[in-house]
């Protein structure tokens, strides 16, 4: 008796392929957001398929809260130098100025270690329309001072601005004293002596 044997290969259905899929849904989603990264970088006239993709990643990004707003980086770059400062102001009397978002002082160490901080500040907190985030920053900012033996009575934030001018120097861009800034004072909250304790 001769027994033949037939070799069965498998059938490649729609549900095998979905399944397949489903095995690397983390390469799908590293290669989606690293084309939608590059799609917010380049200009449209460079990248024309830019509309198309910025129009199908940006509802879900920013509800996600992956959106990271790119706007940083060239070609379009701002034009202007942008610091925010804090002042608090002790009982005694003495006044600390901390410059928050002052990326030309810093080493590249910490400017990669302050970006997040940097873009909160620059991007939201210094502006009008984000008028609801400065309270909340200022009381998180008494905390953060009491934690350091400081007894705050008053907390101001300022936004200071300049056009950017290929005239001046990046080593003299640093220094308020030296450079031709303007400057705001947008929130002041005097700290009542009670408060958090």
């Amino acid at each position: 008796m001769r027994i033949s044997r037939i070799s069965l290969s498998p059938a490649y259905g729609p549900f095998s392929l979905v399944r397949g899929s489903l095995r690397h849904w983390q390469t799908f989603l590293v290669v989606g957001y690293t084309v939608a990264a590059f799609s917010w970088t380049i200009p449209a006239s460079l990248f024309p398929p830019k509309t198309v993709i910025d129009g199908m990643v940006s509802g879900p990004f920013l509800l996600l809260g992956l959106w990271q707003a790119w706007d940083m980086f060239s070609p379009d770059p701002r034009a202007t130098d942008i610091c925010v400062e804090m002042r608090c102001t002790d009982r005694n009397g003495t006044v600390d100025r901390r410059m928050l978002t002052d990326m030309v002082a810093m080493g590249y160490f910490e400017r990669w270690q302050k970006d997040r901080w940097r873009k909160y500040f620059n991007d939201y907190l210094r502006l009008d329309d984000e008028h609801r985030l400065w309270q909340p920053f200022a009381e998180y900012a008494v905390r953060r001072l009491r934690e350091e033996g400081h007894d705050p009575v008053r907390v101001e934030l300022v936004r200071w601005w300049r056009p950017c001018e290929p005239a001046v120097r990046p080593d003299l861009r640093a220094d308020l004293r030296q450079t031709p800034w303007s400057s705001y004072m947008f929130h002041r909250w005097a700290v009542p002596r009670e408060w958090d304790q």
